[in-house]
């Protein structure tokens, strides 16, 4: 069989892997449940046409970086071009953002890539060529190598699922996340939140609030607020719409202007709070799992300061080089 390989999860960790295996003109496939491509990298417009453009942030909300090679490997493949600064953060690192949404930054690594999403993966098979696997839809995809991006939860169900008894499935259990409920509003003017729009109330229910119309991604007066862990853990499988009472409520006593309409998003497996010590690990013969749950190239940095983005991309590369070099 000629060398490929299947990527599970087509999040930055997986298109950066992906991006990798295609520079060698190795042939890759990624696979991804969602409907588009960039996991947390997520951005949603303002449904109104007629009305100023609109947008949040609501997974993660800028990058930061502090490794040369990796810069000049995103600009090589022209997700650089997407990114401009915001403003540096307590580390005196600049903090990175997309004009359109932080999700252009995922498309742009996702350039040329093949890619099939709203796919769930049901189950993997091994066999003695390579690897199996399939989907819920009854579609098969088979790879000498595999490579899961999944948040090490689910990767541990479908290694369950698939009657796997790996040692390597302790590991994956070390990793832990935290949960998020991310509140989107329109505002009926300014927030009031000064420049350069980024508050992180130090009490309270709410961890951040972004202003985006300071962040430079929309002409209306949106707002991006993202609810604490235990708020998150203790609201997460509730009624939706009450929660986002709530967190709407927290908001207004925090912004001037009154807030018109409200949307709340959920992230079961939001920021990976214990990670793996390595950039990956090798489950099984040409299997490996990496992700943000993974420590790539922050390993003595302290957890304030962990850059999940960058650290996430260097995990994807490192699975991904290391197939090459073997």
């Amino acid at each position: 069989m000629e060398q490929t390989t299947l990527i599970l999860g087509a999040g930055v960790s997986g298109l950066a892997a992906a991006r990798t295996l295609s520079d060698s003109n190795h042939p890759v496939v990624l696979i991804d449940k969602g409907r588009g491509v960039g996991g947390r990298a997520a951005t949603r417009k303002l449904g109104d046409r007629s009305a100023p453009r609109g947008r949040w942030d609501h997974g993660a909300q800028f990058a930061t970086f502090r490794s040369p090679a990796l810069l000049s490997t995103l600009k090589r493949w022209g997700a650089l071009d997407v990114l401009t600064p915001w403003h540096a953060g307590p580390d005196g690192l600049d903090r990175h953002i997309s004009p359109e949404g932080f999700n252009a930054f995922a498309k742009a690594l996702a350039n040329g890539l093949e890619i099939h999403n709203s796919l769930r993966i049901t189950s993997l098979t091994c066999a003695p060529d390579g690897w199996t696997v399939q989907a819920e839809s009854g579609e098969t995809f088979s790879a000498t190598h595999i490579i899961s991006t999944l948040p090490a939860p689910q990767l541990i169900d479908l290694l369950e699922a698939s009657h796997f008894e790996l040692p390597a499935i302790e590991a994956l259990k070390q990793i832990h996340y935290h949960r998020n409920l991310t509140l989107m509003a329109k505002l009926d003017g300014p927030s009031g939140l000064q420049a350069p729009g980024c508050l992180r109330p130090e009490s309270g229910i709410l961890k951040l609030i972004v202003d985006n119309v300071h962040k430079g991604i929309s002409e209306a007066d949106t707002v991006t607020a993202q609810a604490t862990p235990d708020f998150s853990l203790e609201w997460y499988d509730r009624d939706r719409a009450t929660a986002a009472s709530v967190l709407r409520a927290a908001l207004q006593e925090i912004v001037e202007s009154p807030i018109t309409a409200v949307q709340i998003h959920g992230w079961k497996f939001a920021e990976a709070v214990r990670r793996h010590p390595e950039p990956f690990i090798e489950l099984s013969t040409n299997f490996r799992a990496a992700g943000d749950g993974f420590m790539a190239g922050d390993e003595h940095v302290s957890p304030e300061q962990h850059a999940r983005i960058e650290s996430a991309l260097l995990s994807g590369i490192a699975a991904a080089s290391g197939i090459l070099s073997a």
